[in-house]
């Protein structure tokens, strides 16, 4: 059992296998390059490769969708978009906040914008009576910025990650920690997980993922 790609979107295996897909990744590059042309193109792995490895013995098959760059604007559409394309699919996984944070130098009012939009994601996947499940904003790798701003943008996850955990405790929404996981060694380039980096995040993403 492979993942899938949205990527391969329009191809007739495509139409055949969005009907058996159980796990949906949303997102962006942290998730996935879907707007990067064919996967074995794309820069680096992601995690939902190794989620579903970690998803064969349960029998769940996972797509990846994922959009390099996407803000948590977005989001509601991309999910509105993936509850129609997967309409069997039980649980959504998503993470956003990563670009909003880098391109809002307000971090309070960015925070709350990440969550608004999080939580209109959340929202519409439980009113189609499907699982919604987080991750939080990781920790860039630090080593490959200026202290000044490593600093800067470390203070940015710990101000929004534990207003995001707030949320979803309050809400009951599954959130996987990888921002406490990732090291820099774990990173590929300033931002993307290498393959060490993606196995931790779909290791989390398992670990909390309800299981019937």
């Amino acid at each position: 059992m492979d993942v899938l790609y949205v990527v391969e979107r329009g191809t007739a295996a495509f139409e055949t296998a969005r009907t058996t897909v159980d796990i949906v990744c949303a997102g962006d590059s942290l998730t996935g390059w879907n707007n990067f042309g064919p996967a074995g193109d794309w820069p680096y792995r992601t995690y939902p490769d190794f989620l579903q490895e970690l998803c064969v013995p349960l029998g769940l098959q996972v797509i990846n969708g994922g959009i390099a760059g996407e803000i948590s604007d977005n989001g509601p559409q991309q999910v509105r978009d993936y509850l129609d394309l997967f309409p069997d699919a039980r649980y959504f996984v998503f993470g956003m906040g990563t670009n909003d944070l880098g391109t809002w130098p307000d971090t309070e009012s960015t925070s709350r914008r990440i969550i608004g939009n999080v939580g209109r994601m959340a929202r519409m996947v439980l009113d189609r009576g499907k699982q919604p499940v987080l991750f939080n904003v990781p920790h860039a790798n630090e080593w490959m910025f200026p202290t000044r701003i490593a600093t800067e943008v470390h203070d940015k996850r710990d101000y929004h990650n534990p207003r995001l955990k707030a949320f979803c405790d309050e809400h009951g929404i599954p959130l996987a920690d990888i921002c406490c996981l990732l090291r820099a060694e774990h990173f590929g380039d300033t931002l993307h997980p290498n393959d060490r980096g993606a196995k931790i995040i779909a290791k989390a993403v398992f670990q909390v993922l309800p299981k019937e």
